[in-house]
Parts: structure tokens; sequence; C-alpha cells
């Protein structure tokens, strides 16, 4: 995993680490946009697919290959001068749009829908029938690698490069930022452009280009020293409080979750949200019928975070904890 950066001073600071470790020496540097999907490592032998795996806990991932052989994006056979074995990795995601159809058309037929396109990707990537994964709507692109013999690359930039000429898709938003300040003026465009793109992106990945110089910085026990992932802001929007439903999960906690009015916030329509607990619903003073501002920050369901009070009429009501359970009738403690 990346270390996380939530400001331009902290990849300001990450920058002067990696320049120290250099010992004063100036990298480059590529930024590419960090996709809000599910892990994937493919490994090619003489050009043919023959693993695909999940990252799972860092060590051990799952084998999904017979699922991922049905992703039309990802190459059963790689083209031109195929290297003799090669591990790259990328990441699996469904396209937003695509989320919105496939979410309305189970709906429709009573089948199973997902809370954001990161869920669909992984529920989708990890089904036990390679048909049902071959009827979802995912992508794939390449961004990195873990092995390589018989191809051989000085930096991550020519990586990608050579990618394509495999027939691996890479992201055409990745740039090359020959000085720092270019790379902060990447991840300002990138950041400007989030709206407009067809998948969910939480950020970019930022890395030094020349790998001799990844070499020399090395890890930590947990991440490399010679990337960061800097997370661009949540994402939030303004809608009404239609009602509030009181959920009942497997441990038996009641928690209240919103009823919007449907508000399309970072490119996906949102119609509900977590309001967490019933101390949450008190400390915001969230009423039912109150603008509120929502926010959307790798939440499974987006989460109620202000109450708008210069928009209350006098008609909001409030909302209380339910007496009796909602599911099966009895006392609720």
């Amino acid at each position: 995993s990346l270390d996380n950066a939530f400001s331009e001073d902290e990849v300001q600071a990450w920058h002067e680490r990696v320049v120290k470790g250099l010992q004063s020496q100036e990298p480059t540097y590529t930024v590419e946009l960090k996709i809000d999907g599910v892990s994937l490592a493919l490994t090619y032998n003489k050009g043919q697919l023959v693993q695909a795996a999940t990252r799972g806990d860092g060590d051990t991932g799952e084998e999904v290959t017979a699922n991922a052989k049905t992703i039309r994006a990802i190459p059963l056979r790689l083209t031109g001068d195929a290297p003799h074995r090669v591990e790259v990795r990328g990441e699996v995601y469904m396209p937003t749009e695509a989320f919105t159809r496939y979410n309305t058309q189970a709906l429709r037929e009573g089948k199973e829908t997902f809370a954001n396109p990161r869920n669909a990707a992984a529920g989708s990537l990890r089904q036990k029938d390679p048909q049902v994964t071959a009827a979802r709507p995912l992508r794939f692109f390449t961004h990195s690698f873990g092995r390589l013999a018989g191809m051989a690359f000085d930096t991550q930039w020519e990586f990608l490069q050579g990618c394509k000429r495999l027939g691996l898709p890479v992201n055409e938003h990745a740039v090359r930022g020959t000085s720092f300040k270019a790379v902060l003026q990447q991840c300002r465009r990138l950041e400007r452009l989030r709206a407009q793109l067809p998948f969910e992106a939480d950020g970019v990945v930022i890395k030094v280009n020349e790998l001799a110089f990844q070499e020399r910085l090395g890890m930590t026990h947990k991440s490399p020293r010679w990337a960061i992932a800097y997370k661009f802001p949540a994402q939030q929007a303004t809608t009404t409080v239609l009602k509030v439903l009181h959920s009942v999960g497997r441990t038996g906690t009641v928690t209240p979750v919103a009823q919007l009015e449907p508000v399309v916030c970072g490119g996906v329509t949102i119609s509900s949200a977590t309001l967490h607990n019933y101390d949450e619903v008190a400390r915001l003073g969230v009423k039912v019928g109150d603008r509120v501002l929502i926010q959307r920050a790798g939440e499974v369901i987006p989460q109620v975070i202000k109450v708008l009070q210069s928009h209350r009429r006098g008609r909001e009501r409030a909302i209380k904890p339910p007496t009796r359970c909602p599911v099966c009738g009895g006392t609720v403690a």
C-alpha cells in the first residue's frame, strides 16, 4: 500500500524526503490517476495470460484467473515482442455510467445492487461463476509491475509505454513531471478534471520516475518511499432529508439511514446517507425535511456532515429512536 498525502504541503514534505534520500539529486516523476477499484496482478508466460490474482491481505491474494479472462480490456495474449515472463499490476473498475445502468437494471429485476462502483468491481471480480463476471461492465488499467523477465526499462514512464506496445491498457491521463513544480500543476489539473472522468478517481499517485532511484530509496515496512498517493478532497453536495429508515444490522444494532432527495455527487446519484447512530443525529441536530450537506469520502454509504440551518422553515420533524425493532417488533434496549 502507499502512504497518503491530503494537502500540497504534505506532498512537498514527501518530495523533500525523496531528494534527501537521493543525496540532493532531483528525480523526475510520473503522475497517474488513482482509480477507485480493486487491485489485480496479471502474470503472462511467453505472452500468454496464465494467472490473475487479487492483492488480498498484501501477502496472499485470491486467484480469479477465469473471471479476469472475461474482462475485454485484459488481453489473453500480449502483442508484439512479448517477454518470457511478466507480472503487471493494475486496477479493475466499473465506469460510473455503467454502474448506474447496472444498478437501475438490477432494481427492476429484484437483484443485488451495489453501494458504489468500487464495491461493484470487487463483487463482480470475485464471482464463483465467470459468466456472471462476464456480464458485468468491468474495465482494467495497468499501473505497475511485480516481475519482469526478458524485459527491461529505466523509468516508470518507459514501462507504461512498453505496456501499450504489448496491448495492456494504460490510463490516458498519466503524465511525466520533469520538475516538482510541474507535478503539482498536474495534480491540480487532474483534480479539476475529476468530475468529467468516466470512472471514480479519489486522487493521484506520484512516483519517482527513475527505477534506479526507486531502488535506492527502497521501502519502509509497509510502503515504498518513492511513491505517494495524493488524495483529492472529499466530494460534497447539498440535498434534503425526505425521511429516515431504521436499519437493523447483523448484530441487532439499529442504525438511522437518511433517505435523500436524489443528488449527483462525484458522478454518482446519491439517494441515501448514513447517520451512524442516534447520538450522531443529536450532535448534528438533523431533522426530517432539513437541507443538509453530504460527503463521499470512501464511505460505503455517504454521510451527512452538516445541517444547513439557514434553510429551516419550521416544518422539519425530529428524528426519534424507535422503541420497537422494525424487523421483529421486540423492545429496543
